[in-house]
């Protein structure tokens, strides 16, 4: 097999000199690297999809090979524009004490380099190891919270972390922890290959394992919550794939942890399966623990077997009670989506019995080579009239304007098109675990008189976007720009926009712009929401929206 990192001594931008690999991930290697104008020590991220592209380093190659299929590069391609846009953002948060610094980035070898800070000290991993009894709970938290601090500006950013875990995070010789390596092996691209490249077992909530499982803040959170488990039992918590079979996650308690009944309820909603169940972002994970501070004397340690022998209990039962008013209350104004259901509720089992019925073709997908543990998935064809019959949108992402609306503003602005053809395509993927992922996807295609196209991909129940390119053959690109920055001025509602395009890039929309090509050779600007990078950006919660 051949040697994929760069060779030690290598050097990049003509003054950083790599040093030893530090790390492989799906996504990226990370190397030990010198600044050879400073004198100072870096650590440097390099995008690598292994997936899709290599290198042969025995052979003396710097440059990766990029993927002959069109498809594969356009993929390779959005994956480090992401990758840079990731670096910039993340420069932002140079002044944030918990966060790793970011100094540079930049473009060499047909591929993509983060420059950060080195920083010293030791993994919280090996740090728990030296310990000779895990922490209370009131000291994992005061360990914790700096690094939540730094976390919720993070998820200002739009970005989420995705690796949270104790070798992610930093023990530094002050005492204070740092998080680390911040996109390695993010799940930026919206493919099969790609989007699940990075699972950390026992970290990693269930969305983390589906091909098309959206992520955001609630993400982190669950990734938060393990942490804090394993700091104050000393064992990793049951993985989320396996607590989907049979959830056997024992209580902290149970292990004889030093922790009182409200911080431990606190807990354990952060730890739930279904995202929705989770706290939504780091300020109501620090406001709930706060809400809980222990009200008498803490419970001394307990002997482990005594409690086990009694606590057969799991996680997620004893997190009721106490917040399920307020997730009833929040689940009042959640508007259903087609599969967003429970999986021990009837209205699951009725969705799957209407599908296999009303199914025009049935496939099983092949087994991710990358990702055995995932396993098989059913995918469900159905007709649009048993869609329509259900009545409910599918769980994608989407661009929340509707279909007719844009059109309109479109016609209001001069644009004369006329609707070519149009198809729908309704699939229902049922996972090996028991999520299920629909797609009820109308795909209209019109053309104005100068020849543009304009192409929509939009729900078939409620007309809602999906994604919309402005296409050309490239001989007039002033009125294929032209047009999408009319589709711009409608997704942002600006009138005037002369860097409407550049504020895509720099993260200020909920919605992504860039190059596209058709299937018939046609180029143009491609809109979409943030749906596998960052977090969507807008009342948006996995699978589910919730109302303003």
């Amino acid at each position: 097999m051949a040697v994929r990192n760069l060779r030690e001594g290598t050097v990049l931008k003509s003054k950083y000199r790599i040093g030893q690999v530090l790390g492989f991930g799906g996504f990226g290697i990370t190397y030990l690297a010198r600044n050879l104008e400073l004198s100072q020590t870096v650590v440097i991220k390099e995008y690598f999809p292994i997936d899709l592209a290599y290198r042969d380093a025995e052979k003396g190659e710097v440059s990766l090979t990029l993927p002959r299929e069109k498809n594969d590069r356009k993929v390779y391609q959005k994956g480090k524009k992401d990758f840079l846009s990731e670096a910039r953002r993340m420069s932002a948060l140079s002044e944030v004490p918990s966060v790793v610094k970011v100094l540079d980035w930049f473009e060499e070898n047909e591929t993509a380099y983060l420059v950060m800070e080195h920083v010293r000290g030791m993994g919280l991993d090996r740090y728990l190891e030296r310990l000779d009894e895990p922490l209370s709970f009131q000291e994992a938290w005061k360990l914790m919270l700096p690094v939540l601090d730094g976390l919720e500006k993070v998820h200002e950013k739009g970005i989420i972390h995705r690796d949270f875990n104790p070798s992610n995070l930093m023990m530094q010789e002050n005492g204070t922890l740092k998080m680390i390596d911040f996109g390695a092996a993010r799940g930026y691209l919206d493919t099969e290959k790609t989007m699940t490249v990075l699972v950390k077992r026992g970290y990693a909530p269930p969305e983390q394992y589906l091909r098309h499982g959206p992520q955001g803040p609630w993400t982190d959170l669950y990734a938060v919550c393990a942490t804090l488990y394993e700091m104050m039992t000393g064992v990793r918590p049951q993985p989320s794939i396996e607590r989907m079979q049979k959830d056997q996650l024992y209580l902290p308690s149970a292990y004889g942890a030093e922790i009182t009944p409200e911080e431990e309820k606190v807990l354990c909603r952060g730890l739930e399966l279904t995202p929705i169940h989770r706290f939504r972002s780091v300020k109501e994970l620090k406001e709930a623990f706060l809400e809980e501070e222990p009200k008498g004397e803490k419970k001394g340690k307990k002997k482990m077997m005594i409690i086990i022998a009694a606590a057969v209990v799991v996680c997620i039962a004893a997190a009721g009670g106490i917040w399920q008013y307020r997730i009833a209350k929040e689940e009042a104004v959640l508007k259903s989506y087609a599969g967003n259901y429970g999986k021990e509720t009837e209205k699951y089992q009725e969705f799957l019995t209407f599908v296999k019925d009303n199914a025009v073709a049935e496939e099983e997908t092949e087994p991710n080579e990358f990702f055995p543990e995932q396993g098989t998935s059913m995918v469900y064809t159905l007709p649009t009239e048993a869609v329509e019959e259900w009545g409910e949108p599918c769980n994608q992402f989407r661009l929340h304007e509707t279909r007719d609306g844009l059109l309109e503003w479109l016609e209001k602005n001069g644009q004369e098109l006329k609707l070519q053809n149009e198809k729908d395509t309704n699939t229902v993927t049922v996972e090996k675990y028991g999520a299920v992922l629909t797609k009820f996807v109308r795909e209209s295609r019109y053309q104005n008189p100068n020849g543009q196209v304009l192409i929509l991909q939009s729900d078939v129940v409620d007309q809602e976007l999906f994604s919309v390119m402005a296409a050309g053959d490239g001989e007039n690109e002033e009125e294929t720009e032209a047009l999408a920055r009319s589709v711009a001025s409608y997704l942002t509602r600006k009138e005037e926009e002369p860097e409407l395009f550049e504020e895509w890039t720099r993260g200020n929309s909920c919605y992504n712009i860039g190059k596209g090509e058709t299937e018939d050779g046609l180029k143009g600007y491609e809109f979409y929401p943030h749906d596998a990078g960052g977090y969507t950006k807008g009342p948006y919660y996995w699978p589910l929206r919730v109302g303003e």
